[in-house]
């Protein structure tokens, strides 16, 4: 079995817990983790992972630098904020404008050399990514991204990391809830339905992680169609 029928295979499950079961209004603010969660095939319908310590250590040290309570929450926070950046509208401006792109960009971003070239880079990357998730029917057009962003992308990641802080002791049980809540609550001012996180979701993976993104959509299709799935026959949010 090659390298991708083993992560496209990994991809095709859902777990569910069978204990511990959250419902009701805090279980669609549980459902913004549901995309990071079915990445690492973990429980999607409770607070509690499934995933081994060991597997939750790692996760956390080795790929987001979280050790303790303080870097646990200047990660959250950091992924909550990413979504009020107040320049990225001028970036999509530009992606609509190619034509007069180096204007807009020049315009209306900071002048130091690191900030522009960073959002510069987001650019090119558009380029890209778009003419992508169009080919691979993720989106019709360039328009539903400029509303809903990579709102989810953010927020989702947050919301799953929260679980696996809880569940290693740095955040409380009423922490992770909140925060749970206001990524919610949050998302909702970019994203109107499922299918829209989903979207967003891609769309800040193909961003920020390059192509070759359909172990992603098949994930989005399988939480979205499953029958097992606890957004199977949920709309909106």
């Amino acid at each position: 079995m090659n390298l991708f029928s083993k992560i496209f295979n990994a991809f095709k499950s859902i777990r569910l817990n069978d204990k511990n079961v959250v419902v009701g209004q805090q279980l669609d603010y549980l459902l913004v983790s549901s995309m990071y969660a079915e990445q690492q095939s973990a429980y999607l319908n409770s607070y509690e992972t499934g995933l081994s310590k060991t597997t939750i250590k790692k996760l956390l040290e080795e790929y987001w630098s979280v050790f303790d309570k303080e870097t646990a929450i200047e990660i959250l926070v950091d992924l909550q904020n990413r979504n009020e950046d107040q320049y990225i509208n001028f970036v999509y401006d530009a992606f609509e404008n190619k034509s007069n792109y180096v204007a807009i960009l020049k315009s209306n971003l900071p002048a130091e050399d690191e900030i522009f070239r960073g959002y510069l880079d987001i650019y090119r990357n558009l380029n890209n990514v778009v003419p992508e998730l169009i080919e691979e029917n993720v989106i019709e057009d360039f328009a539903q991204i400029k509303r809903i962003k990579d709102a989810a992308w953010n927020y989702g990641r947050g919301a799953f990391l929260s679980r696996c802080c809880y569940e290693t002791g740095y955040l409380s049980e009423s922490e992770m809830k909140e925060y749970l809540r206001k990524s919610f609550t949050d998302l909702k001012k970019y994203c109107s339905t499922w299918q829209e996180y989903t979207i967003s979701y891609i769309f800040g993976r193909a961003l920020w992680g390059g192509p070759n993104n359909s172990g992603m959509i098949q994930i989005a299709d399988d939480l979205l169609h499953n029958e097992k799935s606890p957004l199977k026959n949920k709309k909106y949010l």
